[in-house]
C-alpha cells in the first residue's frame, strides 16, 4: 500500500472483563511516512553475490546491502577527484602506481556484530577474484570478466586496520574500480570459498524462506528482510534500515523500502498511476514519461547517462566473419532515426563504444556514414548479395523490458537495413533469461545488447568488442585483430599520464570502427517518475541508484 493510499487505521478491540470494557489501540507497524514503495521492471539476473552478479539491478541491491572501500560522490562526474572514502578513511598510491595502501575505519561491524577489519577486505578479494587459487572466480561473474586478477596481484594485511593492494600493472582507474559493486565487501560467514569442484555452484544463490542465506552482504545502509520469487521471477523485496550502519551522516532517510517488480513498462506505469507505488524507475517509454510530466501529482526526474546500446555479430556464423559484411551493415544504420522516432530525442546517436562526454571519446564510427547505402551495396556485392539475392539477417532482441523499447528499436533497425535494397531482416526475440542463454550458446546471428558502466572510465567500455562473455567468436576468427585491440586497451589502462591514455584509446576506437565486431547505436539519459513529495533522487553519470537517500518532503 503506498502512502497515497495509507490511512491511520485504529482497531478498537473491546475486551469484556467482569463487565468492564477495555480498549486496545493497534497501529500499523511503521508510520506511513517511513515507507516508500519502489516499482521497477528490472529483476535480479542470477544472484546478489558480488562474485557472480553482473547485472544492473543486482548491483543496485548489492550497493544497498553492502559497502566498498571508497564511493563516488552523488551528483558528481565520477572522476578520481569525485571519489571519497567509505570503509576506508584514507589511502596512498606509490610512485609507480602499483601499490595502494588503505587505512580502514575502526569500530565498524556487520549488523550481526561481526567486526569489519583488514581480514574482511582480504577475504573479499581473495574469494571473489580467486587471488590465492582457493577463491571463487565465477566464469560469468564481474571479477573474471573485468579482469580483476589481471589488475590485482594480491592483497596484503599490513595491520588490523590497514591493507595493501599490490597491482600487476599501474592501473589508472583503480579508485573507480574500488567504487563499483563488484568491489564491495562480503560477510565471510555467508560467502563460501570454492570447493574445487567445477560442477558445484559456489556463489550464494536465492533460497526460498532463507533471506539471510540468500546473499553474502552486510555493512550497507539497509538489511534485506524479505525476498519473494515465484518461478525464478522476482516479486517483492523488503529493505529495512540497518541500525548499525557505519555512515551515520548518510543513514537511510526512510525506514522501509518495499520493491515491487513488474513485467513491463505498461504495468509499471499502471501501478504508478493507480497509486500502488511511490517511485517508478526503469524503463518508461518517452510517451509514458510525457504523460506524467504535466501532472502535478507526479515529478519527473532526469539526468545524464553513460548507458549505451550496441549491435553485435556472431562471427562464427557466416557471413558475419567477414569484416566487409559487418562494415556494410554498419554503414546502413541510421542512428538519428532511432533516436528521434523511438526515443523522441531522449537519447543521442553514438559513434564509439566509449560514450560521448567521457574522457578519451573519439567518434570513430562516423567513418561509415549514416544510411550510407552506396557503400552497403558495394560491400555486399563483393559477396554476391544484391537486390535479387539479398543478405538475410536474423536480428535478435530481448522481449522482457530489460532494455527500453526493444521491439520498437528492432523495427527501426530492420527498416534502416532493408532500405539499402540488398538486405532482408527477420526479427526474433527471447525473454531475458533465454536471451542470455542464447548469447552464451552463440546461436544469435546479429543481436542487440546494452551496457551500463561498472565504473566511470573508458577502460570499462573499450573491451566490449572482444569481451569473452559476449561469446562473439571474435578472437577465434581474428586472432591478430583481437590481440591488437587487447594490447591497445591494456596500454590505455596502464599509461602513466593522460596523453598516453588518449593515444592508446584513440587508436583502439579507430581499430574497432575498422573491424566492426560491434556497432555502437545510442547513448541514453536516465529518468525516474515519482509521486509528488518524494525527495532524494539523484540521477548522475554513474547510474547508481541510492535507495537510502529517498525520503518524503
Amino acid at each position: 500500500m503506498s502512502r497515497n493510499q495509507q490511512i491511520a487505521i485504529v482497531v478498537i478491540i473491546v475486551i469484556a472483563v467482569g463487565g468492564i470494557a477495555g480498549y486496545m489501540l493497534l497501529f500499523p507497524p511503521a508510520p506511513a511516512e517511513d515507507v516508500i514503495i519502489f516499482g521497477t521492471t528490472d529483476t535480479v539476473e542470477a544472484s546478489i553475490d558480488m562474485a557472480q552478479s553482473y547485472d544492473y539491478f543486482g548491483w543496485e541491491i548489492i550497493t544497498t546491502l553492502s559497502s566498498g572501500l571508497v564511493e563516488i560522490i552523488p551528483g558528481s562526474e565520477g572522476t578520481a577527484d569525485d571519489i571519497r572514502g567509505a570503509l576506508a578513511s584514507s589511502w596512498t598510491r606509490s610512485t609507480d602506481g602499483k601499490t595502494w595502501d588503505f587505512t580502514l575505519r575502526q569500530g565498524v561491524t556487520f549488523f550481526d556484530g561481526t567486526a569489519f577489519n583488514s581480514s574482511v577486505v582480504k577475504y573479499t578479494f581473495d574469494r571473489n577474484c580467486n587471488l590465492t587459487g582457493t577463491g571463487l572466480q565465477e566464469p560469468d561473474g564481474p571479477q573474471f570478466n573485468m579482469g580483476y586478477a589481471d589488475i590485482i596481484h594480491d592483497v596484503e594485511l599490513t595491520g588490523t586496520y590497514t591493507v595493501r593492494f599490490n597491482l600487476n600493472i599501474a592501473f589508472a582507474p583503480f579508485l573507480q574500480l574500488m567504487s563499483c559493486a563488484a568491489s564491495y565487501m562480503v560477510h565471510p560467514d555467508y560467502a563460501p570459498l570454492s570447493d574445487g569442484d567445477p560442477v558445484t555452484i559456489d556463489y550464494v544463490q536465492y533460497t526460498a524462506g532463507d533471506v539471510r542465506g540468500s546473499h553474502p552482504n552486510g555493512l550497507g545502509p539497509y538489511i534485506l528482510t524479505e525476498w519473494d520469487r515465484v518461478g525464478g521471477e522476482d516479486e517483492l523485496m523488503r529493505l529495512e534500515a540497518n541500525p548499525d550502519y557505519w555512515d551515520y551522516a548518510n543513514a537511510p532517510k526512510t525506514e522501509i523500502i518495499i520493491i515491487q517488480f513488474y513485467a513491463d513498462e505498461a504495468s509499471l506505469t499502471a501501478a504508478l498511476t493507480a497509486g500502488d507505488i511511490d517511485v517508478g524507475y526503469r524503463h518508461f517509454t518517452p510517451d509514458q514519461v510525457d504523460s506524467f510530466r504535466d501532472d502535478a501529482d507526479y515529478t519527473v526526474w532526469e539526468g545524464p547517462g553513460a548507458a549505451i546500446q550496441y549491435m553485435l555479430f556472431q562471427q562464427t556464423i557466416y557471413p558475419y566473419n567477414e569484416t566487409l559484411i559487418r562494415q556494410g551493415i554498419a554503414a546502413a544504420l541510421n542512428r538519428t532515426n532511432v533516436a528521434e522516432t523511438v526515443f523522441r530525442g531522449t537519447v543521442d546517436p553514438l559513434y564509439s563504444i566509449v560514450p560521448a562526454g567521457m574522457a578519451f571519446h573519439k567518434p570513430s564510427f562516423e567513418v561509415h556514414g549514416e544510411a550510407n547505402y552506396t557503400f552497403t551495396v558495394e560491400a555486399l556485392d563483393a559477396f554476391g548479395y544484391n537486390a535479387t539475392n539479398k543478405l538475410v539477417v536474423e536480428l535478435y532482441y530481448e522481449s522482457s523490458a530489460h532494455y527500453p523499447s526493444s521491439a520498437d528499436q528492432a523495427a527501426v533497425y530492420k527498416s534502416d537495413l532493408e532500405a539499402s535494397g540488398v538486405i532482408t531482416v527477420n526479427l526474433n526475440n527471447y525473454d531475458w533469461p533465454t536471451y542470455r542463454q542464447q548469447r552464451n550458446a552463440g546461436t544469435m546471428d546479429v543481436f542487440i545488447y546494452g551496457w551500463y558502466p561498472d565504473y566511470i572510465d573508458p577502460d570499462n567500455y573499450g573491451f566490449l568488442p572482444f569481451a569473452s562473455w559476449l561469446n562473439l567468436g571474435y578472437n577465434e576468427t581474428y586472432p591478430a585483430g583481437g590481440v591488437a585491440q587487447y594490447d591497445l586497451w591494456v596500454e590505455g589502462r596502464s599509461a602513466e599520464d593522460d596523453a598516453g591514455r588518449q593515444a592508446a584509446y584513440y587508436a583502439l576506437q579507430d581499430l574497432q570502427a575498422e573491424e566492426v565486431s560491434c556497432i555502437p547505436l545510442w547513448q541514453g539519459t536516465t529518468n525516474c517518475v515519482t509521486v509528488s513529495g518524494i525527495t532524494g533522487i539523484i540521477l548522475d553519470i554513474t547510474l547508481n541508484w541510492r535507495h537510502w537517500l529517498l525520503d518524503w518532503a
